[in-house]
C-alpha cells in the first residue's frame, strides 16, 4: 500500500500538529520541490529517513533493497540488517541526529569501512561496506539527520563490484539486539524491494 507522503529533497521533517498527522500519512521533507526535485510518493512511511541518496527519476544511481534481515549467514549467525544495492559512490546519510561513535577501517574483514551512529534520541545505527567517508568526519563528530556521512562501496566481505550499504538498527543502543529496519524506514517509490 502506498501512503501519501511527499519527498522534496533531503531530510524528513514532520509538519505541525494537525497537518500531516499520522492519520493522514503525509510527511513533508525539507527543501522545496523544483524542476530538478519533483515531489514523489513513498512506498512506506515508517518515519525514519532513508539512508541512501536517491533521485525521483532514478538518475542518481540505483536503489534495490534486499529485505534480508534475519537471513542465515555462515558459522551459525544471521544477517542483522538489510542491504541497499546502490551505485559506487552514492551518498549515505545519517538517519538521525547523533554522534559517530565508531569507524571500522577499510581492512575490516566483514564490514569493510563502516560508521556507527549513536542517536541523541536513543538507538544505534551501523553503516557498512562504504567506499569512503565524508570529508571532515571523525569518531566523536556530531551529525544531523540527512547529513552525508559516507559513500556506498564494496569493502569488507561485500565482494568486488557488489556495491551496497549494509544498514543495521539497534533501538536499545550498541550491544542490544538488532531489529528489521524495513518497517521503520521511509522507502522511496524509486527503490525496488526484493525478498
Amino acid at each position: 500500500m502506498i501512503i501519501a507522503s511527499m519527498v522534496f529533497g533531503a531530510g524528513l521533517v514532520r509538519l505541525p500538529d494537525g497537518v500531516g498527522s499520522a492519520a493522514s500519512g503525509v510527511t513533508a521533507v525539507t527543501g522545496g520541490a523544483d524542476a530538478l526535485h519533483r515531489a514523489v510518493r513513498l512506498r512506506r512511511s515508517g518515519g525514519m529517513r532513508f539512508p541512501v541518496g536517491t533521485h525521483p527519476d532514478g538518475s542518481l544511481g540505483r536503489c534495490t533493497i534486499l529485505d534480508n534481515f534475519g537471513d542465515p549467514r555462515g558459522t551459525g549467525r544471521t544477517h542483522e540488517g538489510i542491504d541497499v544495492m546502490a551505485a559506487l559512490g552514492q551518498e549515505v546519510f545519517a538517519v538521525a541526529d547523533g554522534t559517530l561513535v565508531r569507524l571500522d577501517p577499510i581492512e575490516s574483514t566483514r564490514s569493510g569501512l563502516a560508521w556507527a551512529l549513536a542517536a541523541d534520541a536513543g538507538g544505534y545505527f551501523y553503516y557498512a561496506h562504504l567506499s569512503a567517508i565524508a570529508d571532515g568526519l571523525v569518531v566523536g563528530a556530531r551529525v544531523r539527520s540527512g547529513q552525508v556521512i559516507g559513500y556506498v562501496g564494496d569493502t569488507g566481505n561485500a565482494g568486488a563490484g557488489n556495491t551496497h550499504l549494509h544498514f543495521e538498527v539497534r533501538p536499545g543502543g550498541q550491544g542490544t539486539p538488532a531489529v528489521d529496519p524495513m518497517p521503520l524506514l521511509d522507502v522511496p517509490i524509486t527503490c525496488l524491494v526484493a525478498g
